[in-house]
């Protein structure tokens, strides 16, 4: 029965991080048009460095004119909403990682799939964690997901009586291993 568990909760985890890997950035580093948007919402158009999928987590060094480092400006994801690198795009929230232990910091995460309820990933160690977030309510982890499903789906698709009971009886189709496909449902 252990054994069991842990072999569905592995394959839960691989598909899911199956799923984000053909979403991700893969940018070289340097500067690319882009955009940052302010916490009162305004989008202003210019340069940014590409620092890898972690670092960008951490600030954004944005440049009103590339090849003039004396317009150079680093934010720290409190200082915006938000901010793009050519098509790509990251989103400033409250999130720690899957088992995040006291106050969760601010981070700039990248969105994997926008949506109303947008999917984010969250690199640490290499590694990528997806995300879920539905308007601007508190993020639910992937390891949330996995280890209280009902909860964390109520919370995201609650408010829809009809897919809500569905993935609270675990209907076939309904279940863990298909999240992403529960969140097309409801975005549609």
């Amino acid at each position: 029965m252990q054994k069991t568990l842990i072999t569905a909760l592995l394959m839960a985890f691989i598909s899911i991080g199956a799923i984000a890997q053909n979403t991700k950035p893969n940018l070289e580093h340097r500067i690319y048009p882009g955009t940052v948007t302010t916490t009162d919402g305004e989008t202003i158009k210019g340069y940014i460095r590409n620092t890898g999928n972690e670092n960008n987590q951490n600030k954004c060094t944005f440049y009103t004119d590339m090849d003039d480092e004396r317009t150079k400006k680093v934010y720290k994801p409190s200082e915006l909403k938000g901010f793009s690198i050519e098509n790509f795009q990251y989103k400033s929230m409250d999130y720690s990682g899957n088992i995040g232990l006291g106050k969760a910091t601010r981070s700039f995460l990248f969105i994997a799939k926008p949506g109303v309820i947008s999917m984010y990933l969250y690199y640490i160690g290499g590694e990528e964690q997806p995300v879920w977030q539905k308007g601007d309510e508190e993020p639910v982890s992937n390891a949330s997901m996995l280890f209280g499903f009902k909860k964390a789906m109520q919370k995201l698709v609650g408010d829809d009586a009809d897919l809500a009971g569905k993935t609270d009886r675990k209907e076939k189709g309904y279940g863990k291993l298909d999240i992403m496909a529960i969140v097309d449902e409801y975005n549609t």
